[in-house]
């Protein structure tokens, strides 16, 4: 290796150096150093961004290459080395081929991997199952054999056996691990299959999992590790491979909603299905599928990528403002909003947004998109597929390939949602206000109430419903109007536009625990800023020109600041403005803040 000259040139005071120097090997009169520091690299690569999800998914993938049908994870949880409660040590087994002794005794070695760079296999730089275990763990211990009637041999690495922290010290180290050796399994440890073939590494002096470092407590973080092993393994999973966490088996988690018996299946049916049990007193397990909107291959140099994008069912989409409840945390909906899933040899290796990929940005109900992207080990290249199966990032022009394709088809998901949630809402929606009003009701629910009593005779209020049912056009047989008066009953707020003489663009009416609000047709605002506004938003696309947008665009922008103005000039109208409409002020600003924030994207 060539080295700069006034870096690599010996001075003639360094050909008459001591022999204490002659450990460093020369080449002519230059000296060479040491490229690689071991126990001081080893510690360094200990930071590889490795989540503990990503790091369990390296042997699991070792695993799966081996051939094994059963993979069980045992995260044992104690008191750690540093005095605090966390997890002390992780168990991954299988009963897979196993291992020669030739190929044990190099597992620990970093570059090591008897499929080195393929293109047929989950892994291929040699260095993933050794990173994961150092990315949590000082000591790791690997049992393997490879027939039924062989020993269980064992390799080991431990950090703390192989050196310290000073450079200089360890300039001339030799950093190794020994030969394969037959050392018992230790306490609590024990293969898949102890008459067959597979493979158990263990992880101990775990020092980077204590509580409140990973999650808040150990149970959090297994309940995540199942989360993820299930949706970045479903493939396998679905395919009948058994991966187990603590002696729970794992269903495959799908964020494209496709495959059949997953997670979200069973959380469906118990929530949704039939409550009677078939044979053996289990309960059938029900599908709920999502709608296919693309699947197709993108072609990239002399391969393909595929690209999948669904709509979730209705069961999931059910009404608006349900992203969040406590049916979508289960189902593990609430932040998915514009993330795609990225297979590689159908293995997921990123689950993460892609910067400006989305048409138009994303909102916050993509989170019922489901987008998937599967390729194959030769395309990695063009995927930016890094040695620690994290940070996908397509190329230049592969990007751009999917965010056309993404274009059209988040397009299509966005408005059959809203079409899926306008259907729902449909034996609500009676009036032109509706769709608002019922977002509005629900989040009302959750915001202070008013102290308004109403009329205490209830012959008073039948009556103004009954004058509302009238001005909203209910009013053609006494069936309409009484059904009309009913479901306004329910509601906090109602909201009609009717045609009434004088000043007022808004009327008030107070009930108990509910306000009718009239809105003038006749009124200037209406006239120029709600009725232009809600023509451009019904309007089929493509029927205006961008004209006409900005048009009413620039006039909705004059009239709300002049709405504003005039509030603001109305007060003036008072000696103590302040004193008499201050709390309104703030009330209404609250409020105002309060839906905005929460009720969007219903028309």
């Amino acid at each position: 290796m060539s080295t700069d000259q006034n870096l690599g040139a010996t001075s003639s005071d360094d050909a008459q150096a001591p022999d204490a120097d002659a450990r460093t090997p020369r080449v002519g009169r230059r000296r060479k150093v040491r490229l690689f520091l071991g126990s001081l690299a080893l510690r360094s690569l200990r930071d590889s961004g490795y989540t503990i999800e990503g790091a369990l998914g390296e042997p699991v993938d070792n695993s799966i290459e081996s051939g094994a049908n059963r993979i069980a994870v045992k995260i044992e949880e104690g008191i750690t080395e540093s005095g605090k409660k966390g997890v002390t040590r992780i168990v991954i087994a299988d009963d897979g081929a196993g291992m020669e002794e030739a190929v044990l005794r190099r597992y620990l070695q970093i570059g090591f991997s008897t499929r080195y760079m393929s293109d047929q296999t989950i892994g291929k730089y040699g260095v993933g199952a050794k990173l994961a275990a150092l990315s949590v763990a000082k000591r790791v211990e690997v049992w393997s054999r490879a027939r039924d009637n062989d020993p269980w041999r064992r390799v080991v690495l431990d950090l703390d056996e192989i050196g310290g922290d000073d450079p200089d010290a360890r300039e001339n180290e030799d950093v190794s691990v020994d030969e394969p050796d037959l050392a018992p399994f230790p306490e609590g440890v024990v293969p898949i299959d102890p008459k067959g073939t597979g493979t158990v590494v263990v992880w101990s002096k775990v020092d980077r999992l204590d509580e409140g470092r990973r999650a808040r407590d150990t149970p959090r973080l297994r309940s995540d590790i199942e989360k993820e092993l299930a949706r970045i393994f479903r493939y396998f999973l679905d395919g009948g491979i058994k991966i187990s966490v603590n002696g729970h088996d794992l269903l495959p988690y799908d964020p494209l909603f496709l495959m059949e018996g997953t997670w979200s299946d069973v959380v469906l049916t118990k929530e949704l299905g039939p409550k009677d049990t078939k044979a053996e007193g289990k309960p059938e397990t029900l599908h709920f599928g999502a709608e296919v909107l693309a699947d197709e291959n993108i072609t990239v140099g002399r391969s393909t990528a595929r690209l999948r994008v669904t709509l979730y069912p209705r069961e999931v989409l059910r009404r608006r403002f349900l992203g969040g409840d406590e049916l979508a945390q289960k189902l593990r909906i609430p932040g998915t909003e514009g993330v795609i899933s990225f297979v590689r040899q159908n293995r997921e290796i990123n689950y993460t947004v892609v910067p400006r990929i989305f048409p138009a940005g994303i909102r916050e109900f993509d989170r019922f998109i489901g987008v998937e992207v599967l390729f194959k080990p030769d395309l990695d290249l063009h995927f930016g597929v890094r040695n620690v199966k994290r940070g996908v990032e397509p190329d230049e022009q592969l990007r751009d390939e999917i965010r056309t394709r993404l274009a059209l088809y988040i397009k299509t998901a966005r408005r059959r949602l809203k079409e899926a949630w306008t259907d729902a809402d449909a034996p609500d929606q009676q009036g032109e206000h509706d769709p608002i009003v019922n977002a509005a009701a629900d989040v009302d629910r959750t915001l202070t109430k008013g102290r308004v009593e109403g009329p205490s005779d209830p012959r008073e209020v039948e009556e103004a419903l009954a004058d509302l049912a009238r001005d909203a056009g209910k009013d053609t047989t006494t069936e309409e109007r009484d059904e009309y008066i009913e479901r306004v009953r329910k509601m906090p707020f109602a909201i009609v536009s009717v045609d009434f003489p004088g000043n007022n663009f808004i009327d008030l009416e107070h009930l108990r625990g509910q306000v009718l609000i009239r809105l003038n047709t006749r009124h200037r605002f209406y006239r120029e800023l709600w009725a232009p506004l809600k023509r451009v938003a019904e309007a089929p696309e493509g029927t205006l020109s961008p004209e006409e947008v900005s048009d009413v665009g620039r006039r909705a922008v004059e009239a709300l600041t002049l709405m504003v103005l005039a509030y603001a000039k109305a007060e003036t109208m008072h000696e103590d403005p302040h004193t008499q409409y201050g709390d309104l002020r703030d009330e209404w600003g609250r409020f105002l803040n309060q839906l905005l924030g929460k009720v969007k994207d219903v028309l």
